[in-house]
């Protein structure tokens, strides 16, 4: 496992992150005939958006470049079944589904090195359950709110969160998650305020931010030494996550694979 130190430090994220200016965006390592392209999307389900062509012409630079060489594609957050269409991939699994629809078309492997919800509950048996299922809820919530095409009510999300293990033990219905927002967040829940600042591991305001930040930390850990465990398999990669995923793990890859 790495080094945690080797991550781009929390508290210098917001100025680091000037520096990229709006996603996506993207960089690039290369050495001894491998390499990684790794693209920092915005998470758009909108095949209008403007990080699909940006997207497009760089994963075709990327089979260019590593014609007849093993490669892998990764994605966070889990593996997506192959779609029917471009579009559908989009609209259901963002920059995930995409690059997963067009990597089956060439016959290249995709895996998650990515850390689930279920899987940080276990390794954190002293988690306050309570607290993580509200950190879940508002994931999801901040999730499906900007998704103009695939919008879910608070009912669909609590469905959603009743197939997990970690909701074990505590009750999931709206009202319940009202009931824990009032009282770790200290205010009335309100369906047309976004969410997303107090899921935001780059902040530090409420417990849910908190607990969202030891999830990421542990996740990009692990993702950064699944990166390094097949690059030294010989692989080249081409990676789609988050752009704040590139930004906290840029420091450590150039360390470790250049």
């Amino acid at each position: 496992m790495i080094e945690k130190s080797l991550l781009l430090p929390r508290e210098k994220y917001a100025e680091v992150s000037k520096q990229y200016g709006q996603s996506p965006f993207t960089f690039e390592i290369e050495r001894g005939g491998q390499v990684l392209f790794y693209f920092g999307a915005n998470h758009s389900n909108d095949p209008e958006n403007h990080q699909y062509p940006v997207l497009r012409e760089y994963w075709k630079k990327f089979l260019e470049k590593t014609e007849g060489k093993e490669k892998i594609v990764l994605v966070e957050g889990s593996l997506r079944p192959v779609a029917p269409t471009e579009t559908e991939a989009i609209e259901k699994s963002s920059e995930g589904g995409w690059v997963t629809y067009f990597a089956h078309q060439e016959g290249i492997p995709v895996a998650c090195p990515d850390i689930s919800s279920d899987e940080f509950a276990k390794i954190m048996p002293e988690l306050d359950r309570e607290q993580w299922v509200l950190t879940s809820f508002l994931r999801w919530f901040d999730s499906f709110q900007k998704n103009k095409k695939s919008k879910l009510s608070l009912e669909e999300i609590c469905e959603i969160l009743k197939r997990k293990e970690y909701v074990e033990g505590v009750e999931v219905t709206p009202a319940k998650l009202k009931e824990l927002y009032k009282h770790y967040i200290g205010k009335d829940f309100d369906e047309n305020e976004s969410q997303n600042d107090l899921v935001n591991p780059n902040r530090d305001d409420a417990i849910t931010n908190k607990l969202a930040r030891e999830h990421s930390d542990l996740r990009e850990v692990k993702i950064v030494a699944e990166i390094e465990r097949y690059w030294k398999e010989g692989k080249s990669i081409f990676i789609a996550f988050g752009s704040g995923h590139l930004i906290i793990q840029r420091p450590a890859l150039e360390e470790l694979l250049k």
